[in-house]
């Protein structure tokens, strides 16, 4: 027998409903006789609630609504979406009867014919769903260039352009804290400091890589520096009988700058990096574009280089500031002029000096001409060809999603990994390792489940690999489940076609389309982590648009070969713990749990504050070869 209620139960071809006509207490219990059946042709595809195409189960957890998870994502979501925006224009046009223009097109179109008819018709309403969006908030969420008339197909060349825009645009912003950061340099503001006045620095380097530096303005005291920021040597040790990295910060022969509270020496930091790496400097009086970059080889200084740089000077920081009634310049490390450069590939392994070398536009001929800051380091080492392994351990609920009386969460995690390579003028994406994982049913919180997977490997030399990690909390009811991950199992193959077709032609299609070559901008964790952000934030978005599931795991993972190698080597500390938020809502929360040679293992929690839930992932990093 198929149920759908057993109070005032009505039941047509095109759907079911209960109807309760009582006005007093009502008590539903439920008992799993099966589900309605699917529509008949000629019903409506229209969503029966805003963003839902799929009914809820009996018996099913509430869901966030489509405002709730559309609201996380406008929030969160800097830049359309070329990947969101192609699966639009070509849903569209396969539903609508048109014929693949291209293999790209035929591809996709394959994908979408071999759905169920009933899942054409949850297709329909989720594209039903995005068109009843807000003009406004469509522009946000996809890139709407890619939205044109039926007959206008989906092309892989206009698809890179589209996507090497968007990748552009959030490298702009993670880098430079500008989308148009990428495409245009522009000085900074003149903040030095007169002749009559008393100075320090006229050209400092507040920091390198993220990493503080002996510049930093206020000063800082050895004891305000976090570990990272400080040299340090490692032995391995044993602990329990398990070999472990110790490590002690230097306090002598330092490789590069140094601090000191008057009696001990602590050395800082100096960070390593290979040929082709990029190198970010956030300073102050950073106000020519014609700026360059030299690096001398230490302590020999046999090997001199000049590199250019690319500019993006802070023009929101005010010069002055009222202190007390008096207004006075701003002169420390709120001031955000960045310059980035990249380190030549045939650079000799050794430790370099690095000084920005900025042509005297400061109206002050005394300072000399060029202006040259002092010194900050780097290590460049020679380049890594190792391969390496990342597995998945354990999916553990600490807080299974609210409310806990509904009954346990349903779980599905889905992982796309690719190796990453690049040439003078393309980024090469390898063959995709998927993991989907079962369906982790009867989820309580506390549980552990056992999530042993292969996420990625390689078995040529790589530059970098990306990730994409994604869960959701998805309805108990197998008929409504499986439209949800069938239908999403379709949008990955879409994804996966459609980083194959655009990935030789990233860096091809910014060169074509005049943006200032994306190389200036070296492949590190800028460009490699971002594409990661802007596959899974694609699916969440996808998802957000019919679908009653709840996003309870969203991240991204973006490593070059060089912070894998740092990853898996006992001699460099391990990394400190890390918290950043997802354009999703989730936040999520990294603790380093061991580290012993040739391997490092972390834990990965995601917490949902929709959902007040906690899921942790453990994660095992391994250098094979």
């Amino acid at each position: 027998m198929t149920s759908c209620g057993r109070i005032g139960r009505t039941q047509s071809s095109c759907g079911c409903a209960i109807q309760i006509t009582n006005t007093g207490d009502v008590n539903v219990y439920t008992r799993d006789v099966g589900d309605c059946p699917p529509p008949a042709d000629g019903c409506s595809t229209d969503p029966i609630a805003p963003g839902q195409c799929v009914p809820l189960g009996i018996g099913a957890k509430p869901k966030q609504s489509q405002r709730s998870k559309l609201d996380d994502l406008l929030a969160g979501f800097p830049v359309p979406s070329a990947l969101a925006a192609g699966f639009v224009q070509a849903s569209r046009r396969y539903l609508a009867g048109r014929s693949a223009a291209n293999a790209f097109e035929q591809d996709v179109f394959g994908v979408l014919s071999g759905m169920p008819a009933q899942l054409q018709g949850t297709l329909s309403c989720a594209l039903t769903s995005f068109d009843a969006l807000a003009d406004a908030e469509r522009e946000q969420l996809v890139d709407t260039s890619l939205l044109a008339d039926l007959d206008t197909p989906i092309d892989p060349a206009g698809l890179a352009g589209a996507f090497a825009r968007e990748i552009n645009q959030r490298v702009g912003i993670a880098v430079f804290g500008d989308p148009g950061g990428v495409e245009k340099e522009r000085p900074g503001r003149n903040r030095f400091f007169k002749p009559d006045e008393t100075f320090v620095r006229q050209l400092p380097i507040f920091s390198l890589n993220g990493l503080r530096t002996n510049e930093f303005v206020p000063q800082l005291n050895p004891g305000d520096y976090k570990p990272e920021e400080l040299e340090q040597h490692c032995e391995v040790i044993l602990v329990n009988g398990v070999p472990q990295p110790n490590c002690e910060v230097l306090t002598s022969n330092c490789p590069g700058n140094f601090t000191s509270d008057g009696n001990q020496l602590t050395c800082l930091r100096v960070p390593t990096v290979r040929g082709a790496d990029m190198v970010v400097l956030q300073g102050m009086n950073y106000i020519s574009v014609n700026a360059r970059v030299r690096l001398t080889s230490q302590p020999s200084g046999a090997v001199t280089r000049e590199v250019d740089a690319h500019v993006v000077g802070d023009v929101e920081t005010p010069l002055t500031e009222v202190v007390n009634g008096v207004s006075v310049p701003i002169r420390d490390a709120r001031v955000h002029d960045r310059m980035t450069y990249v380190v030549p590939g045939d650079l000799p392994p050794d430790v370099y000096a690095v000084q920005v070398v900025l042509p005297n536009v400061s109206g002050i001929p005394e300072l000399g001409d060029p202006i040259l800051s002092n010194s900050q380091f780097i290590r460049v080492a020679p380049p890594e060809t190792a391969r390496f392994t990342i597995t998945s351990e354990t999916l553990t609920a600490v807080e299974e999603t609210s409310p806990a009386f509904f009954g346990s969460d349903e779980v599905r995690v889905r992982v796309r990994a690719y190796p990453v390579t690049f040439g003078l003028t393309e980024l090469l994406l390898g063959d995709e390792l998927g993991f989907d994982s079962p369906e982790f049913g009867d989820v309580d919180s506390g549980d552990v489940r056992d999530m042993k997977a292969l996420l990625f490997a390689h078995q040529a030399p790589i530059d970098a690999m990306f990730m994409s990690i994604s869960g959701f909390e998805i309805d108990s009811e197998a008929a409504y489940r499986e439209q949800i991950n069938t239908l999403t199992d379709a949008f990955l193959k879409y994804l996966t076609l459609a980083v194959k077709a655009i990935g030789s032609g990233v860096f091809a299609a910014t060169l074509a389309i005049g943006l200032k070559d994306l190389l200036a901008l070296g492949l590190a964790h800028p460009i490699v982590l971002l594409i990661a952000a802007a596959i899974v934030v694609t699916l969440v978005s996808f998802l957000a648009w019919w679908a009653p599931a709840d996003p309870i795991i969203t991240d991204t993972i973006g490593l070059t070969v060089a912070d894998l190698a740092e990853l898996t080597s006992v001699d460099v500390p391990m990394p400190a713990p890390s918290e950043y938020p997802t354009q999703s809502g989730i936040t999520v929360k990294v603790t380093p749990l061991e580290k012993s040679p040739t391997q490092y293992r972390e834990q990965r929690e995601y917490v949902s504050s929709k959902e007040d839930s906690r899921y942790q992932i453990v994660l095992r990093y391994n250098r094979v070869a």
